[in-house]
């Protein structure tokens, strides 16, 4: 059976990935590419991340973006990351 979801990580991390899983605790740094509209694809995905999964783990994070992926990061960092992205697709989008 095959994964959607591929992790590439060096030997520690993976070792403790398949041990503990991965745990928002586990999150120091979080990479955005540039991609124009295709970075609007990840807005669900975005509003759970930082809106639930992340949120309930608080802890210093360093956000990285390029082009689109720098607005989703500003979003992110807002006091209601759900609500930012959301705003974010619509301003985008008009």
């Amino acid at each position: 059976m095959s994964s959607s979801i591929q992790i590439f990580a060096g030997q520690t991390a993976y070792r403790h990935i398949q041990q503990h899983g991965l745990q928002a605790a586990d999150i120091a740094v979080v990479p955005a590419a540039a991609g124009g509209p295709k970075g609007l694809i990840l807005q669900a995905m975005d509003q759970w991340l930082f809106g639930d999964w992340l949120a309930a783990t608080p802890r210093e994070r360093s956000l990285i973006g390029a082009s689109i992926g720098s607005w989703r990061m500003a979003a992110a960092a807002c006091a209601d990351p759900a609500a930012a992205f959301t705003r974010l697709a619509d301003l985008y989008c008009e």
